[in-house]
């Protein structure tokens, strides 16, 4: 695979052999024509496109542009919620000691941060602050605001300087920033091991970085831990499905997400192919006993989680829960931890007495299209486009490949299919699988607007799908062209070589320059951070 910075040189063959649209851009040739021969057939060309004539290439690494990215979130949800003032959502919001004196900072860090501490993430620092306190809680899976209160308390809590709810805010907010930028890496990693395309693989992470869901990547929600646990699952699936050292991230995406669960999909389907290849019972043997080592000790991870909640919520026992904590469980009819009735929380006396799907019927109103209601028609118009999308492509995909998607990517297929088939097809399968239902299972069960947010930080999809409709069309071939016409007129070479983690923001923002669909793309992406971030910093309805 070479490097994308190795251009074309501009030469008589501009209709070069560049059909394949994920080889056409990285093809690399050396310098074979001369400065003359480039001036005496460019200019007419570059004079035609002004705004080829000064582009450059704009290289960034991915940790910096991953940073710029959150600050920019940063500064719009201060600047909307200096502006505008916050709805009354009538939703939860974490409960306060009214005689707790105030912190110093406290003022300060509400005004710079307040806008991202909004819908799901007062439950989150509810918990890091007092744990699992009332039934409906238990829909937030504990990794994350038990990171939180490990940090906040190891920093002393609750100060003259600071209280302890300011502080485990920031502090949300600065991990996530980290957590996001090691997403960011991650999804680089794996679309280069999936899509065996460097220009391919940059955009994904470009997008990733302005995601649609931007606000919930900064917030004190779950989205960039989970995007980094379970890029780096697949990732290691694929790279190297031996190691025992993928327990690691597969348990934490589990006590991270709900829907962490299928990420033990990659696992099993990756092993399987292993299987399948081997020749040797014994190989065979070792495969599968190391699969059900791995299986074995997720399950105990994720099953002393559930003996947990059971502790907490199955027996009549007294916590010390703070008084202002134990009022506001009153007062709005929440169930409290150790307050076991008759009546109270059913799913104690189930075979499997799992909390979650009881949690989210009984609290959020869950289930099968129950969200299909006329009042919520502009959230589903709001989840349109990721959904389009994935379904859109995803279909493409299987009707390409049918007989491959009919042997569950498992199966060999005859060697002249192989041939017309791409490495990404080849490895796709598994990821499609997973985006597609998760977008389908969003559809039909849950609320609709979380749809979004959910593929957006489960599945490399999106990102994927999104950036074939800049790289798999000759449109944009085209434009890279006069982009690398223009450059060598200027300098009589070709444009910098390209460094490793890095990307490439100059065409991608070549705006003039795209078809329809390219368009839609960058403006579906960039609006919906701008707007959603306003929306969510003043508790309107951006869930």
């Amino acid at each position: 695979m070479t490097k994308n910075s190795n251009h074309q040189p501009a030469s008589k063959n501009k209709n070069h052999s560049h059909d394949n649209s994920n080889n056409g851009q990285h093809n690399a040739n050396s310098k074979q024509h001369s400065h003359s021969a480039s001036s005496s057939k460019a200019p007419p060309k570059a004079r035609q496109h002004p705004m080829a004539q000064t582009t450059t290439s704009w290289h960034i690494s991915i940790t910096s542009l991953a940073i710029i990215s959150r600050l920019l979130i940063l500064f719009l949800q201060l600047v909307a919620n200096l502006l505008i003032p916050d709805h009354d959502a009538g939703v939860f919001v974490a409960p306060r000691d009214p005689s707790a004196p105030s912190g110093k900072l406290d003022g300060i860090l509400q005004t710079l941060f307040g806008g991202l501490h909004r819908w799901d993430a007062q439950y989150f620092l509810h918990i890091s602050e007092h744990g699992y306190s009332y039934e409906n809680t238990l829909a937030f899976f504990p990794l994350f605001p038990f990171i939180i209160k490990i940090m906040t308390t190891s920093l002393g809590g609750t100060t003259e300087i600071v209280s302890y709810r300011e502080l485990s805010l920031v502090l949300a907010i600065l991990l996530n920033q980290v957590f996001f930028v090691l997403a960011a890496k991650a999804l680089y990693r794996l679309s280069n091991l999936v899509l065996g395309n460097k220009k391919k693989s940059e955009l994904a992470v470009i997008l990733f970085c302005f995601n649609p869901s931007s606000i919930f990547f900064s917030a004190p929600y779950t989205e960039s831990l989970y995007a980094w646990l379970s890029f780096t699952v697949m990732a290691q699936c694929i790279d190297d499905i031996n190691s025992v050292f993928i327990t690691i991230p597969l348990s934490l995406s589990i006590l991270c997400r709900s829907n962490g669960i299928l990420n033990i999909g990659f696992l099993l389907f990756f092993t399987a192919r292993r299987i399948l290849s081997q020749n040797s019972f014994h190989n065979i043997i070792c495969i599968g006993s190391k699969l059900f080592s791995i299986l074995i000790i997720i399950i105990f991870h994720y099953g002393i989680v559930q003996v947990y909640y059971y502790y907490l919520f199955c027996f009549d026992q007294k916590f010390s829960f703070p008084a202002h904590v134990k009022d506001y469980g009153m007062v709005n009819g929440l169930v409290l931890a150790g307050n076991k009735t008759a009546t109270s929380s059913p799913w104690c006396s189930n075979f499997l007495p799992l909390s979650y799907s009881y949690v989210q019927s009984h609290y959020w109103d869950v289930g099968f299209m129950k969200y299909y209601q006329i009042k919520q028609l502009p959230n589903f118009l709001l989840a349109l486009p990721v959904i389009y999308l994935i379904l859109s492509n995803s279909y493409k995909y299987i009707i390409e490949n049918w007989d491959y998607c009919a042997r569950l990517g498992l199966f060999r297929v005859n060697k002249k299919q192989v041939k017309c088939m791409k490495s990404y097809d080849r490895l796709a399968f598994p990821f499609l699988a997973h985006g597609l239902f998760l977008t389908l299972f969003s559809v039909l069960f849950v609320h609709i607007q979380v749809t979004t947010r959910m593929v957006a930080s489960s599945s490399p999809l999106l990102y994927w799908f999104a950036a074939e409709y800049f790289t798999g069309d000759r449109a944009f071939i085209k434009r890279q062209v006069i982009r690398k016409l223009s450059r060598q007129v200027q300098s009589g070479t070709e444009s910098c070589s390209h460094v490793e983690n890095h990307v490439d923001l100059s065409e991608i923002f070549d705006f003039r320059f795209m078809n329809f669909k390219q368009q839609a793309i960058l403006v579906y992406f960039i609006s919906y951070v701008f707007v959603g971030t306003v929306l969510f910093s003043n508790f309107l309805p951006w869930t």
